[in-house]
């Protein structure tokens, strides 16, 4: 109940404050303001005992750490995907166009189990952040998706947990871009974090995250190249330890017939830790030399995701996907979440059906295998049938 309060005061406050910034600007005809979403709600089934309440809106790399042959299959359902954003323009500004924008969706709070007496229940939500940013001219302000990550790798599927191999993070960044007829470069500074595994997650670093990307939009489709520099770093009173890590994703996207077949391939490599195939793998270990001094050895993996879209009439198209992610450094990997092992590589497939019923209200049904193999040279596998209804305002 207090987290439906305070999700409820988050909207109010923001609707309150734009409505109080367009009355206050006393021109009406300068902004263009738009409040919009969706509400979208997960039915899922997943094998070996994953999915649980939680659980519902995607599967995960990690949860093929949980993933036990003695347990069977497990549902889930929740609208805890559910969106809402606000979106304030103003074309004319001493500074040039304006737009400020602000969005976020409904989480859980964090536990091990989705069937945990914490956990139970559709009312355990809380409002989560997921962009707040404001864009001026070639500057971008806040928090919004990484510039390492090119939007045009998204793929249509329901699975939030999405493919083995895929490249996200959401976080704080200072970006500029600039435009050069088909080519256009991005850079930033953006918030950093390292994940130790062991070690856990830390913010000790002294340096921000550097990324630069490059697009080509030519008529024939897309083509990206992003790299990062970045540091990895702890300093817990105990000891300190630094070390540069950095790598690149290449990223490809073609219309293969207009309007009705795409295709997009993408290939990750480097030391991206968390920005690549998400919740696998570890950004380094924590190790002592030979004087028993202690270091950080930069985990390196890499990953192929091949994916394509056929519109079969204007309501109805499907999407398969195949992915692969593996770590370049056997052993190294220390993303256990609390278990005895760790993932060297995981594969994943999926292929779904979406028909739109109206232009804002879509039916999904989707099928996702996950196949992983960890230290302990064991290979789980889950299987995950998803329904989805989405319907966006």
């Amino acid at each position: 109940m207090l987290y439906e309060i305070k999700t409820a005061n988050i909207i109010l406050i923001v609707a309150v404050l734009a409505l109080e910034f367009y009355m206050n600007e006393g021109n009406a005809d300068e902004i263009d303001l738009k409040f919009g979403g969706f509400v979208k709600i997960n039915a899922a089934l997943a094998s070996k005992g994953v999915n649980g309440i939680d659980d519902a809106s995607g599967t995960y790399n990690a949860d093929l750490l949980f993933a036990h042959q003695n347990k069977g299959t497990r549902f889930g359902l929740n609208a805890k995907e559910t969106r809402v954003y606000a979106d304030i323009r103003r074309d004319e500004t001493p500074l040039g166009p304006v737009k400020a924008y602000i969005e976020g969706n409904f989480g859980v709070e964090s536990n091990a189990d989705g069937n945990t007496v914490e956990a139970y229940g559709t009312s355990n939500t809380r409002f989560v952040l997921r962009h707040a940013y404001v864009d001026i001219g070639n500057f971008l302000v806040g928090q919004t998706v990484s510039t390492f990550i090119d939007p045009k790798s998204f793929l249509d599927i329901l699975d939030y947990g999405g493919n083995s191999a895929i490249t996200f993070a959401r976080q704080p960044q200072v970006r500029y871009t600039a435009d050069f007829r088909e080519f256009s470069l991005r850079v930033a500074v953006e918030n950093p974090t390292s994940n130790l595994g062991d070690y856990d997650v830390t913010d000790d670093q002294r340096m921000p995250d550097f990324v630069g990307r490059i697009d080509f939009d030519p008529s024939w489709g897309h083509f990206s190249v992003a790299g990062i520099l970045r540091e990895l770093r702890i300093d817990n009173g105990q000891f300190e330890a630094h070390k540069l890590t950095g790598g690149f994703i290449v990223t490809a996207n073609k219309k293969i017939i207009k309007d009705k077949v795409e295709i997009l391939i993408q290939y990750l490599r480097g030391g991206i830790g968390h920005y690549g195939a998400f919740s696998a793998f570890a950004d380094g270990a924590v190790l002592d030399d030979d004087m028993g001094n202690k270091f950080i050895d930069p985990l390196n993996i890499q990953g192929v995701t091949v994916g394509g879209t056929v519109h079969v009439t204007n309501r109805l198209r499907s999407t398969l996907v195949v992915s692969w992610a593996e770590s370049l450094d056997p052993g190294l990997n220390q993303q256990k979440l609390g278990t005895n092992h760790a993932i060297e590589n995981v594969k994943s497939f999926h292929v779904n059906i979406l028909y739109n019923v109206i232009e804002d209200f879509m039916i999904g049904l989707e099928y996702k295998k996950l196949i992983g193999e960890l230290s302990d040279k064991t290979k789980p596998y889950v299987d995950r049938l998803q329904l989805s209804i989405i319907y966006s305002f």
